[in-house]
Order: C-alpha cells, then structure tokens, then sequence
C-alpha cells in the first residue's frame, strides 16, 4: 500500500472525528507555542541588551564610589589610574540625578528614568565615553561655564508633558541643598547630539552635557562621582578590574560592561532553558492526550480494522495508519503552535521601564550616579531553526503518542477483531 494512501487514511479518520481532533490539537499548540514565544522573546532581549552593551565598547570599565566609603574621588586618583599600565584614557566626571531643570518657563524634575539627568565631563571626551556619538545640530562645545550640550530625547522627548529644547535656548540647572540655600547654573544649549539608542549605565539621548568646572560647583563636593577607564585592549579588562579593586579595596566599586555582557548571558540563558522547561510540560499534557485520543480511536475502529485486516491490509500497513493519524495531529498543532508562538511573542515586545542591576552598589550608582532605567525595547528572535525545531519537538511527541495504541491496533487479527466488536 502506497504511503500517500495511508496519509489520506489517516486525514480522512480526523476529519469523521472534527471535535475530538480539533480539541486534541488545540492541546497540542500551547506547548510549541509557549516553546516558541519564550524562546523568541528571551534571545530577543538578550540581542537588545549585548547590542547596547556593545555601544559602550567591551573595553570600558566604570568606577564609581562606594556609599561606605570616605575615600575621594580626586584628580591624583584619575592620573595614578591613567598610568596603569593597560589603560588607555581615565575620565572624570559629575553626576547629579537629583534636582530640577528648568527650560522655556517649565520645570522637570531630574530622574533618568522619567526625564533626563546631567553629567559633566570634558566634551572632548564624549566620543570617548560613547564611541560613534553624532552632533545633529550646532556645535560641540569646546568647555566654559555657560553652555550645554544635550541629548536628541532632550531636545525632543517623547512626552508632550516636558519642554522640546532647541540650539540659543536656556537651560537652568538647579541642585536642592537640605542645609542651604540651592545651587543653580543657567546654560546655553549649543549643540544637540544625533539619535544614540540606548546604552548601558547612561544613555547619552537622555543626557544634559555640563563642562566639569559647572558639575563641580552644582554637586558642591571635592569628590568626582565616577570614572570612566578605558582598557587599551578588550582582553586587558579583567586585568584591570582586578587590579583596581586590589589598590583600592572596598572603597571603589568597579564594574565593567564585559562583565555586564557575561552576566546577561549567564543570566539569560538559565533564564531560558528554564521558561524552555516549564513549557515543556505542555508538552508532557499534549502527549497525554494525543495517547488518550488514539487509545479511543482504536477501540472505536476494531470493526474497522478487522474489514481492512480482512481485505488484505497488512499489520504495517494498519500500523502505519493510526501513528501516521498521531503524527498529523502533531504537526498541525506545531505549525498552528508557531503561529500563535510568535504573535504571542511580538505583544510580549512591547517595551516597558524596567529595573537593571549588574553588581554590588547598584542602587548607589542609581542614586549618585544617574543610572537610567532600562527600556527594553526588542524584536523577538525568530528564525528557521527555532520554528523547525517547534515543529519537529511535536511531531515527534505526535509520533511518540501513537505508538502504542497504532502497535495494538496493528496486533488484532481479522478474526479477534470481528468478534470483539
């Protein structure tokens, strides 16, 4: 008996039994679909978060005080760290997410996960800090205590709620004091950078540039509140991370994006054969039922299966008939399961702040810092070997399933089979 025949067999005693076949498969498509959404989404939001990551550069190390520490962050600690041998630029700087700016009679509450904050640096070390940063408009400000430099989602936010800020417009940062009276420090904008995307620890689209002489006057303290190092090479970071925390102990806290990049990794992987796992269960039902469905099939299609007995079918061939029923009931719910699996996926995308923490003394980066919140925004991964492999997995539970029940099927004879009915 030629295969194709048995295929429509098969296709033919679903279709006399639309409900239960309907039903079964329906039980069969959430294991690959939660197969397919979980890992689609998992490997999309670790793609989007090493992309940002690799915006930074592998080679970049952060330091930053530790909340426990009274060690300052000075000027002769930048330079005993830029003469490490392995490091290529140490570059100080001033952070302040705390406080208010004020631009076209509007005032916003610094928060660099709802608004924007400032940091101070020497502009000419942007490009430095965040390789392949574009001017969109005006200049890049060569320092002076009166001008600014500012992000594109600074100068145009998303929210109609904060002001757009444009080149010539004057900006007011004001830093609360709790013991005095409040800083403040009037700017001119005189520049605007290019679209960034977002980048580990600080995104530069969200960011107000101060020269450091004005992030000195506004944190009003003698200690820089970080430093950016950069490692002359990637495979020198761990050397250098190594050897900061042995000069400096407990007193600095460092992290480097490499090591960030590891532990997204790590962490996303587990995170993925975990979800993985427990979508696997699914699976576990769906053969269940599948076993459960044929069991009932056959014992429904005994008569049947003495006339085609009687008729000359073989044992292979009545065998082959009801895995070959299994099996579609499988591949249906796969393909199906897939579908639903990456539509599922893409409304999972949707973007959401979310909370990120890469180490010890991340809520003092946070808060002395400006440490901005993530917005994971990423484009489920799906492509053909995860959609051959959601099929596959259920065919083969499909086929799993059958065997049994097409084995006792295949063994009745046309004369038990006849008396049994």
């Amino acid at each position: 008996m030629r295969f194709l025949d048995i295929i429509f067999l098969a296709f033919s005693a679903l279709r006399d039994r639309k409900l239960r076949t309907i039903l079964t498969i329906l039980g069969m498509v959430v294991g690959p679909a939660a197969y397919v959404a979980v890992i689609a989404s998992t490997e999309g939001i670790s793609e989007s978060i090493v992309d940002s990551l690799k915006n930074l550069g592998a080679e970049k190390i952060f330091v930053w005080r530790s909340t426990r520490s009274s060690l300052d962050i000075t000027d002769k600690m930048v330079e005993d760290i830029s003469r490490i041998q392995g490091v290529k630029y140490a570059i100080p700087f001033y952070a302040m997410s705390a406080g208010q700016a004020k631009a076209k009679g509007m005032t916003v509450e610094l928060n660099p996960a709802d608004t924007y904050s400032v940091l101070a640096v020497d502009f000419r070390e942007i490009d430095k800090i965040f390789p392949g940063v574009k001017l969109k408009d005006g200049v890049m400000p060569s320092g002076g205590d009166n001008v600014a430099l500012i992000g594109s989602k600074v100068s145009e936010p998303d929210s109609k709620e904060l002001p757009r800020i444009y080149l010539g417009d004057a900006v007011t940062i004001i830093r609360p004091n709790p013991t005095s009276e409040a800083k403040s420090h009037s700017l001119i904008v005189q520049g605007i950078l290019d679209y960034y995307g977002q980048s580990f620890f600080y995104n530069p689209d969200l960011l107000i540039f101060v020269s450091r002489e004005v992030g000195k006057k506004l944190v009003g303290g003698r200690s820089y509140t970080g430093i950016f190092v950069v490692a002359e090479d990637s495979s020198l970071v761990d050397y250098l991370e190594n050897k900061l925390r042995e000069k400096y102990g407990g007193d600095l806290i460092v992290i480097s994006t490499k090591a960030v990049l590891q532990t997204v990794q790590v962490i996303t992987g587990m995170l993925t054969m975990y979800l993985a796992s427990m979508a696997s269960m699914s699976l576990i039902v769906a053969f269940l039922a599948i076993m459960a469905t044929m069991f009932t099939a056959v014992t429904e299609r005994i008569r049947e299966i003495g006339l085609l007995k009687a008729l000359g079918f073989k044992t292979r061939a009545v065998l082959l008939t009801f895995l070959t029923e299994a099996a579609l009931i499988g591949l249906i719910g796969g393909v199906i399961g897939v579908v639903v699996g990456a539509v599922g996926a893409y409304i999972l995308a949707q973007p959401s702040p979310t909370e990120q923490s890469a180490a010890e003394g991340i809520s003092d980066f946070r808060g002395h810092m400006g440490f901005s919140a993530i917005n994971i925004a990423y484009t489920p991964k799906i492509n053909l070997e995860l959609v051959l492999t959601a099929i596959g997995i259920a065919f083969i539970v499909g086929v799993l399933a059958g065997i049994i029940p097409a084995w006792r099927a295949a063994k009745y004879t046309p004369v038990e089979a006849l008396r049994r009915e």
